[in-house]
């Protein structure tokens, strides 16, 4: 009998364990937190954008387009993923600058997915967006 349960409880911990350490890693999370949190927004000097179909590239420094921008991210829910499907119809690569130095940079995959990479701690993250974005918002730009 005893040795039934040592069996039991030998295939029920390994999957507790997972279980719980799933849940703790794929917590939701929002652009705030992830991004915003991490600069003083007051502080982006400039904003490059890539457009991937056709490596078009914009600059500006404008305050007012910056702002605007930060805004349509702001409170963005996300959820971390793990090897996310890479396949899109459009791509955005935005690189945000302070004092002329990269900070942060994020790449827009269509509406689905956001990969976020921090230049100073050499670190990206991907993230399923779980709400629809406005492409055609960042579209205008262009």
């Amino acid at each position: 009998m005893k040795k039934r349960y040592k069996i039991l409880i030998g295939i029920l911990l390994p999957l507790i364990i997972l279980y719980v350490s799933t849940l703790l890693l794929t917590r939701d999370s929002s652009f705030n937190k992830e991004v915003i949190e991490q600069l003083d927004i007051e502080q982006i000097k400039e904003i490059e954008m890539i457009r991937a179909s056709d490596d078009k590239t914009i600059t500006f420094t404008d305050t007012a387009k910056i702002n605007l921008l930060m805004q349509q991210f702001k409170d963005q829910p996300l959820r971390k993923a793990y090897f996310p499907n890479s396949k899109y119809d459009e791509a955005y690569w935005l690189t945000l600058r302070i004092n002329d130095k990269r900070e942060v940079g994020i790449r827009l995959d269509d509406s689905k997915h956001l990969f976020v990479y921090l230049y100073e701690e050499n670190y990206m993250k991907d993230y399923k967006l779980l709400d629809d974005f406005n492409m055609a918002f960042i579209e205008e730009f262009f």
